[in-house]
């Protein structure tokens, strides 16, 4: 499911609409030749010229452990073409390399400079299960079991023009993974933003009894209305935000008593100091935090806050053939699960070096 499935041209993949998938790396560097980086989403190359056209000029020259003002200033100076967006995927870029750089300078892995860790590791759920048939997606889910994953998260594969038929094989597709890992094991769903109310409200109904841990991004973000009517339709914890901005934004969600769970993406929604204001806010609503995507990034937020009890993790399934060889790691020295759960490392900052040659080209 994507939000273009209306649209018959684009229906069959999300690569015949979504763009080039790239990322942006920003460094930062003192006068002690300390440096820290910082990365966010850039499939349409916009964030250097964000930053070398506008940012840079109250950047330089600035105190680089002043993270809170500097902040502050970048998003005030660019509201007029900001508050969401790719003004705040290098709003987020920035603020994550000043983190890595306060890390560095000090001596400490970020998740202490954050205040923790208030655990000493965090669960990762197994992020997957497209709809690629019946027994690939069984035995992929039986293999996460197996590799120690306590929860994992499907796709489904249909939508509102595909009636019936596709409601039932949305059924079928989430049946199949339940009785593939049996009931001592979290699963839930995502819909990325291809449903309208009233299938979700059919939906729900045929889904309430797998016992989803959540039903993910059913509309688009910005239809709040919806989303707080389906949690009046249904038991199943509805989720969404990876594609939300800002603690003003999250802030909406809460007001709708929109989601059950939100799941802001540091790279995208302000970096981990406005990562830290929404955490602020879901605690005091009693709302659940589980960031969006993998990453050094989540992995030292999620020790650091208690409202986040896991992170989500984009394992190789099983029936992918891919030698390992050919998958070049974004991140040197990036902590990878064991047995469904992960740490951060000691090293100061955020742990990790970009690698450089996945950038070369």
């Amino acid at each position: 499911m994507t939000p273009l499935d209306i649209y018959p041209q684009f229906g069959e993949t999300r690569g015949s609409w979504f763009w080039d998938s790239g990322m942006a790396v920003v460094e930062i560097e003192t006068e002690e030749a300390i440096t820290g980086s910082g990365w966010c989403e850039d499939g349409c190359s916009a964030i250097s010229l964000i930053i070398e056209n506008h940012l840079s000029r109250l950047l330089i020259g600035q105190d680089a452990g002043e993270i809170e003002g500097l902040w502050d200033r970048l998003f005030r100076a660019t509201l007029p073409y900001g508050r969401k967006g790719v003004a705040l995927h290098a709003l987020s870029a920035i603020d994550l390399a000043l983190w890595d750089l306060a890390g560095k300078a000090a001596g400490k892995p970020v998740y202490e400079l954050l205040g923790g860790p208030v655990k000493p590791d965090i669960p990762v759920y197994a992020s997957a299960l497209h709809p690629v048939g019946a027994e690939k997606v069984q035995a992929e889910a039986k293999a996460y079991v197996e590799e120690g994953y306590q929860a994992m998260k499907m796709r489904f594969p249909y939508g509102p023009g595909h009636g019936i038929a596709g409601m039932r094989a949305n059924e079928e597709h989430v049946a199949n993974v339940r009785d593939a890992v049996g009931d001592d094991i979290e699963i839930m769903a995502d819909a990325y933003m291809g449903w309208d109310f009233l299938y979700a409200k059919k939906m729900v109904k045929r889904l309430e009894p797998y016992r989803l841990a959540w039903l993910e991004e059913a509309f688009l973000p910005d239809d709040l209305n919806s989303y707080a009517k389906l949690r009046q339709e249904t038991s199943i914890p509805i989720s969404g935000g990876e594609h939300e901005y800002t603690r003003f934004g999250f802030q909406q969600i809460i007001e709708k008593q929109a989601m059950d769970i939100i799941q802001p993406d540091l790279r995208r929604c302000g970096g981990l100091s406005e990562g830290r204001r929404i955490c602020s806010l879901a605690l005091a609503n009693g709302i659940t935090v589980i960031p969006h995507a993998y990453g050094p990034t989540h992995i030292h937020f999620a020790l650091a806050e208690t409202a986040v009890p896991m992170i989500e993790y984009f394992p190789i399934p099983s029936w992918d053939d891919l030698p390992d060889a050919e998958v070049e790691p974004i991140f040197h020295d990036e902590p990878q699960p064991q047995n469904g759960r992960v740490t951060a490392s000691t090293k100061p900052g955020l742990g990790v070096t970009v690698n450089e040659r996945i950038f070369a080209g």
